[in-house]
């Protein structure tokens, strides 16, 4: 799996510093991952459903490698800005 697409929308905030959106294979996107900057450490926190967060679950999950791909994105799409 690799992303095919990356969307960024700066907010520049306290806490929430983007919001942003990647698309998989050109097939998959997933929208609404918050992108919060703690320091020079950027965490990305996943979209979670109202019932996922009730049974203290995660909606999305992914492995290890497409993590590390989606955060690398996202960090060169908040890097356009700069």
């Amino acid at each position: 799996m690799k992303v095919t697409k990356t969307r960024v929308r700066l907010l520049g905030g306290d806490g929430i510093y983007a919001i942003a959106s990647v698309t998989i294979d050109g097939e998959l996107t997933i929208n609404d991952i918050k992108v919060e900057r703690k320091g020079k450490e950027i965490i990305l926190k996943f979209p979670i459903t109202e019932n996922a967060k009730r049974n203290n679950q995660r909606s999305i999950i992914p492995d290890e490698s497409l993590f590390k791909e989606i955060k690398a994105k996202i960090i060169e799409k908040i890097n356009e800005f700069s």
